[in-house]
């Protein structure tokens, strides 16, 4: 879970594009290389005042360039709602950057489904 409040701010690295889908209540990011390959990507579903990040990886060839960073910066601005709870599925390996982005761990799992209604 995250506080409440601004996700500090990191310009996207030379060479990179950023592109951002909506479908409904998923938003899915994707940060290509020069030369168009996939280096980051992620997703975020938002229902019911609630905003799950899912599924964020960075290509190990990319990493250290802090393309993680923006890609959860470009999520975190992409919600409708900005004061929804935010949760974050997460592997240990991420820890360190969602901590610096001010996230705490609050369970080793969880698991969300959006019910259209």
């Amino acid at each position: 879970m995250r506080a409440h409040g601004a996700m500090p701010r990191r310009t996207l690295a030379d060479g990179y594009r950023i592109t951002t889908e909506q479908s409904g209540p998923v938003v899915a990011v994707r940060i290509l290389g020069e030369t168009g390959e996939l280096a980051a990507s992620g997703y975020g579903a938002e229902t019911d005042h609630v905003f799950v990040y899912d599924r964020i990886v960075t290509e190990p060839a990319h990493r250290r360039k802090g393309l993680g960073h923006v890609l959860m910066q470009t999520l975190h601005a992409a919600r409708r709602d900005p004061d929804s709870l935010e949760l974050l599925v997460a592997t240990d390996d991420g820890r360190a950057l969602y901590e610096t982005l001010g996230w705490r761990v609050v369970a080793p799992y969880a698991s969300a489904s959006i019910v259209e209604g």
